[in-house]
């Protein structure tokens, strides 16, 4: 039977709506940002901070019946967020809370977690502080601690949004064969690539209802090409830049050199890439030298007059009570403020201007943060995972700003996991790994032949 939705009404979703999700099955959630799949998630999960009507049953079960300890060994879910997901210091602690609190047998925890770690090919993070993970780690591990609760239905909410692609390949043939063995499978993702070998069904999410799509996007491999290295003037030059993390050597960059535009950084999980940020920024130690412009990288305030970035969970960036005093739509500069509400306006958030921050999406809080970045005076902007909750439409929206701005001269580092939009605007591929950075002539990109959103796809809706 699945998951049954009867008559759910929230107060994001504007009518009551039927819908199932296939049982045993492995199903694609997609919609744009902001359109409420977090919020769904939330009440199939019985999670939901505010009140809704209508039932969730699994299998047939309604899930408000259940206790607690029932409920979470029926759904498991994983937050886009993954630091909302972890109580201990590390996942090896956190995997022991975890069994402890459902019951496991005692006797058979630690065969559990090794089951756990070899599934989610996690030993190499498994005693390492959560907080020193990287954003794919993190990932990782949210998902270890999933996999050991082994509920029936599996939420996962944005789960590839800071993994690299060779992990994404791991984690997807892991949750095909979830289904296979008869679990059921439903993830969020605004990224189509790679999916069509290993998801039964896509369902969109518009309106406020449900319909299945039926036609599966496929991916293809595309070549893109970088630059000539030194075709413009010096951005960043590294210089003997070594960094520790957990007392171990993190990266170690003997002699390499950013040029100005837009470069996007490459590299798997946990190679150091938004700890390299940190450095650029100054708020991460480091041994070497870091020059801009030709000039030693010292912290002090006038640096971030010119050079600023964006972390990869905006919620960390926030300062303000209300997206009008994020903004700063008070202040004089006309111009600016004339931008910003073009973009909100395009973005439907206008009249979001008096909320918090923390109450708006994961997409919508990235919009957000892009926005206050951008619209600042800086002529250096670093962006870690700048895509990540966003649908394509504010993809190409903010990868068309970033291009306009760098023909006026402002110089772009960016890490991305989610390289289809950036296909067309990068000057310059760079690779990450331990032993320094190097340039990329060209990269093959996997990307996704048609994406969703588009009017005239064949779709019908089911259930209502």
């Amino acid at each position: 039977m699945g998951v049954e939705l009867k008559g759910i009404v929230y107060p994001s979703f504007i009518k009551p709506f039927d819908f199932t999700f296939q049982s045993q099955a492995f199903t694609l959630l997609v919609g744009k940002s902001g359109s409420g799949k977090s919020t769904l998630f939330q009440v199939i999960a019985q999670l939901s901070a505010l009140p809704y009507s209508g039932q969730v049953l699994i299998d047939g079960i309604e899930l408000s019946k259940l206790s607690i300890t029932e409920r979470v060994q029926t759904v498991g879910i994983l937050f886009q967020n993954p630091n909302h997901q972890f109580t201990m210091e590390s996942l090896f602690e956190e995997l022991i809370f975890t069994l402890e609190n459902i019951g496991h047998p005692v006797q058979e925890i630690d065969s559990k977690i090794a089951e756990v770690v070899q599934q989610c090919r996690c030993k190499a993070i498994l005693h390492r502080p959560i907080h020193h993970l990287s954003g794919g780690e993190k990932q990782k591990a949210a998902l270890a601690v999933l996999f050991a609760m082994n509920p029936r239905v599996y939420l996962l909410d944005e789960p590839f949004a800071s993994i690299d692609r060779k992990s994404r390949i791991e984690i997807l043939e892991i949750l095909k064969e979830l289904a296979s063995n008869g679990k059921t499978v439903i993830l969020c993702d605004h990224d189509l690539t790679d999916y069509e070998a290993y998801i039964d069904h896509m369902v969109e999410l518009r309106d406020g209802q449900l319909r299945e799509v039926f036609q599966i996007p496929t991916s293809e491999m595309t070549q893109v090409a970088s630059k000539e290295v030194a075709s413009s003037p010096e951005l960043f030059h590294m210089d003997r830049t070594t960094c520790e993390l957990d007392n171990r050597p993190l990266f170690s960059i003997a002699d390499f050199t950013f040029y100005q535009g837009i470069s996007c950084i490459l590299g798997d999980n946990g190679v150091g890439k938004s700890t390299l940020f940190r450095s650029i920024l100054q708020f991460q130690k480091y041994k070497g030298r870091i020059t801009w412009r030709g000039t030693v990288l010292k912290k002090k305030k006038s640096l971030y007059r010119d050079l600023t970035g964006v972390v990869q969970e905006a919620e960390k960036q926030f300062i303000r009570v209300s997206l009008r005093e994020e903004l700063q739509l008070d202040g004089s500069d006309s111009e600016r403020n004339q931008r910003i509400l073009q973009a909100l306006r395009y973005f439907e958030l206008e009249k979001e201007l008096d909320k918090s921050p923390y109450q708006l999406s994961g997409g919508q809080q990235k919009i957000l943060q892009l926005l206050t970045i951008l619209t600042s005076k800086a002529s250096v902007i670093l962006l870690d995972e700048p895509f990540a909750g966003l649908d394509d439409r504010a993809c190409h929206y903010f990868c068309q700003w970033i291009v306009e701005d760098s023909q006026k001269g402002r110089s772009f580092l960016m890490i991305s996991h989610r390289l289809d939009p950036l296909v067309s605007i990068v000057d310059y591929w760079v690779e990450m790994t331990a032993t320094g950075l190097k340039h990329l002539k060209e990269v093959s990109i996997s990307r996704p032949i048609k994406s969703l959103g588009i009017e005239d796809e064949r779709e019908v809706r089911l259930n209502g």
